[in-house]
Parts: structure tokens; sequence; C-alpha cells
């Protein structure tokens, strides 16, 4: 990307980036063309540098600059300087961009010697060295099986490429000239005899890489993992719990197609017992004492708390809601009849085995559940019984329009078994941990042997899913995300970047967390 397209085109470009969690090659142009000499160069990789670090909030070690590899030798003045201003550039970029990275396509710089190999990887062993070694460039383009070590270069041959290079005298780019013709020369009679061997490389000599600032830092005990760059995020900025506040369109939309919406708390919260189906959850500030081990929704960041509590004690985290559920029906019934209840007597499809649809038919099992990690098992934190409750998923059992209210009754449930315990004892405070499953297709795999290219689900369709299951847990009350049960990391990454879009959309700070397999 480049500041070619402007500020704002630029930001957006770093944005979806960021997102997806890329690096980022920054070529040298502005809105005025392409960065020639030494102070273009530091100018526009500055700018690009405030914009991307301090606007967008990019890692500034995902930054990799190309500050453009001009071609020497051509003849033309104005060309004489594009190596060496390179070269300063590199270093007064570093310098000035802490933790980038400096790239560049090293061909163009002797496209005017195309034709003589060994006067072309000549100059180029020359520029490498001193833009490597003295102004600390990371990465070079170059031809590796043609590539020359500076050790591998005639005595003659390095001053010519040193004057070259760095436009010591006049008429350096005569006598290179002068020089390609007579290994042209060499070429030809070579043909008509054998070929010399290769000179021997000798030992590797390992030399510094060029040091600066930011490189000398003491390592310090790490107390949290990094933050979102969110402001929220960063300065732990309690989440209200308020989410009738959340109105983004897209939050809404979410909302208002949900089932929640069409048939209201008489159906949706018969079989729980909710005369309503409320999507506050702040408590008031008083309700517990303040400061660590106490905790109050609202008041205190959750962010902050699970720093804490991670770093002074041993934590428990469960909610394996499947074995549960299995363990309930080899004591109790548990077949079709139950798994529909009332309100799904009718339903077209069998429903057995949709463990997240008890949520809804069986709420005081799934409740009782909870409990039972909760005051049994005497887990901090519980993961909702929402792993299969995606469109994706109910597509199984025609059910897609109740995903919402799936995580939502998942996560309430759980909130309500939690503040209930914490009640008991409220220097242990118990979380909600609302659960995103891997959903029964796969971004990355193909479901046919026969056609690897072969997708059942887009990225898209994942993150759309995703999305709205997110709408769900945090309405029901949830106090962190966990993407569950990983096998396929493109899902993963979907999940994540819908997460991602929530967050941004709400601007709450929720803490997000990652269950591989």
């Amino acid at each position: 990307i480049s500041l070619k397209v402007g500020e704002e085109l630029f930001i957006e470009h770093a944005t979806l980036l960021k997102k997806h969690g890329a690096a980022v090659v920054v070529m040298a142009f502005d809105e005025e063309g392409q960065a020639a000499t030494e102070p273009e160069k530091v100018r526009i990789c500055k700018r690009s540098y405030d914009i991307l670090v301090n606007r967008v909030k990019f890692p500034p070690e995902d930054i990799i600059f190309d500050p453009n590899v001009l071609t020497i030798g051509t003849g033309m003045e104005e060309h004489s300087n594009y190596g060496i201003d390179f070269i300063n550039a590199c270093k007064k970029i570093k310098e000035q961009c802490p933790y980038v990275k400096i790239s560049g396509g090293i061909s163009n710089l002797s496209f005017g010697f195309r034709g003589v190999t060994k006067i072309r990887e000549s100059i180029h062993a020359i520029f490498l060295h001193h833009a490597i070694v003295n102004s600390g460039m990371d990465v070079g383009i170059v031809n590796s099986h043609e590539l020359l070590a500076i050790e591998d270069i005639d005595e003659d041959m390095r001053v010519l490429c040193e004057n070259l290079v760095f436009n010591k005298i006049p008429e350096a780019t005569d006598d290179m000239l002068e020089r390609t013709t007579w290994e042209k020369a060499c070429l030809d009679a070579k043909k008509k005899k054998l070929p010399n061997p290769r000179k021997p490389r000798g030992r590797i000599v390992n030399k510094p890489r060029m040091k600066f600032p930011c490189d000398d830092f003491v390592p310090r005990k790490a107390t949290a993992p990094p933050a979102p760059s969110s402001d929220v995020a960063q300065n732990a900025t309690p989440n209200p719990y308020l989410n009738t506040k959340l109105v983004h369109p897209k939050i809404v939309a979410a909302r208002a197609k949900s089932t929640n919406a069409r048939d209201g708390a008489a159906i949706c919260g018969k079989a729980a017992g909710w005369s309503d189906l409320k999507i506050d959850w702040a408590q008031d500030s008083s309700t517990y004492p303040a400061n660590f081990p106490h905790f109050v929704r609202g008041r205190d960041s959750v962010r902050n708390y699970m720093c804490d509590l991670l770093q002074s004690q041993i934590a428990m985290y469960d909610g394996a809601m499947g074995t549960m559920i299995q363990n309930y029906g080899k004591k109790n019934k548990l077949g079709e009849t139950e798994y529909r209840g009332e309100r799904f007597a009718d339903w077209t499809t069998s429903v057995k085995g949709n463990n997240d649809m008890l949520s809804l038919t069986m709420p005081q099992v799934i409740k009782n559940i909870y409990l039972e990690y909760l005051e049994v098992g005497g887990s901090n934190m519980i993961g909702t019984n929402t792993f299969s409750a995606t469109t994706i998923a109910m597509a199984d059992y025609k059910m897609e329009e109740y995903a919402y209210e799936l995580n939502y009754a998942g996560a309430r449930l759980a909130r309500e078994a939690c503040d209930e315990v914490t009640a008991k004892d409220p220097t242990k405070p118990r979380f909600v941990f609302g659960a995103l499953g891997p959903t029964n297709r796969t971004g990355s795999i193909s479901p046919s042997v026969e056609d690897a290219s072969m997708r059942n689900v887009t990225f898209d369709e994942l993150v759309e899913t995703y999305f709205e299951q997110t709408c769900g847990l945090v309405d029901g009350g949830c106090d962190i995300l966990i993407v569950e049960t990983i096998f396929d990391t493109l899902n993963a990454k979907a999940a994540l970047f819908a997460i991602g879009e929530y967050l941004e959309f709400s601007g709450v700070d929720i803490p997000v967390f990652v269950s591989g397999t």
C-alpha cells in the first residue's frame, strides 16, 4: 500500500490489513508521486509510519517500508545519487521509525547494465553490503542463483562499484561502461575455451548488524497479554454492560431479525420463567466492596480482573456441555420429546442431539449443569451451551432463525447461575465465557476427496454467522468471549474477525480467549 491513493484510502487499506492480522509493505509514494531523493524517502516513510502507528494503531514491527531502489549509471546526472540516497535513507527511516523493516527490489539498481551478470551482481553486492551492515536494511529481493558476496569481487571491480554506488567521482558511470565492454569481450572469448573455475569463497565472516536505540531494551515481566489497539482495550475501560445503548446498525439488525424480537418474552422466556428479555446487565457499584478479589459489572474492568486473577492463583474454566448432557440422559429420560419441549412439539425435523436447543426447551437442566460446574467443580469461569448455536450448524435442524435466541438464552442462564453463586461468596466472582463453536463446515478443507478446491462455506458467511452469535452472547450477559475447539484456523480467523467487528462497532472492551485443539 502507499499514500499515492491519499490518506483516507491508505488508512482504509491499512485498517483492513490489520484486521486480517497481516504485515504491510508500504511503498515510498505519496500524492505527488515516487520518492527519489533521500529527504523524500524519509519524509514519506515517516508520514506513513505516523499514520499507521498513531492513527490505525498498526503494530510497528509488522511494517515493511520499500523506499524505492532506483537505477544508477544511466548517464543522467540526476540519477547518480540514487544508490547513496537509498542507503542513507534506510538508516534515517530506522532511526525515526522504530521496529520497522526495510525491503527493496535490487535488480532496478543495475538495470542500465543488463546483459552482463557479473557487472550487475558486483554492483548489487556492494550496495547490499553497505545498505545492510551500515544502514540496517532487512530484506533485499535478489536473484539468489547469481548473487555474489562482497568477498567474491575483485579489488578493481570493487573500486568501480563503490565509485558508482556512492557517486564518488564524475567518471564513475563511464569507467563502469568501459569495464562492461571488456567483460562482454571476455564472455565471447570464453565460448572458445574451457571455463575458469570459480574462486573459493573461503570462510564466511559474520558481521554485526546495525543496531538502533529501539534494539536496546531491558526485558520486563509481562503482567498482561497484548491488548487490542482500541482505546477502551488499551485503557482497560470497564464494560458498562448497558447493551441497549449499543445501536450500531449491524447490531440492531441482528437483534431485529431474531426470534426474541418476533415472539417476545411470552414465548421465548416462558420455559425459563423470564418476564422480559433484558439485555442490560450492569450492577450497582456498591453491590460488592471495591478492589480485587471483588468484582462488580460496570464498575470494574474484566480485563484487569482476569490479569490479577491469573497471576495470583490457579483459576479453573469449564463448560463441556455435551458430556454433562449425556450424563443427565443416562439418569433421566432425554429423547426426542424432551428435546422438542412444548414449544417445538410439532417441529418438522428430528432435533434429538441438538444440545444447544435445550437452553430453550429444558433451561433448568442447562442451568443446573452450570451450577454443578460452579458449586461442585469450583470453576471460576464457565462456557455457555452455545457450541453449535450458529445459523450454519442449526441448518441441520432447520433452526437457523433461532441462532440469536439460542446464544442469548445460553448466556443468560449462565449469567444467572454465576450471579447466584457469586452472591454466596463475593470474594470469588464467577464469569461467563460466551462460547463460539467451530461450526460443522470448514473454510480451509474441501468436503470432497475428488475436488480439493471445493468449499461448502465462504469466509464472509462464517463472519456473518459468528457476528450474529456474538450479538446474542453479549446481549445474554457474557463477560468474555471464547473461540472454542479450533480445528480449522480459517474458521477461527473468521470468528475473531467477527468479534473484532463487534467490538469496533460497540466500542466496549470484552476480552477474547481462543481454545485450540
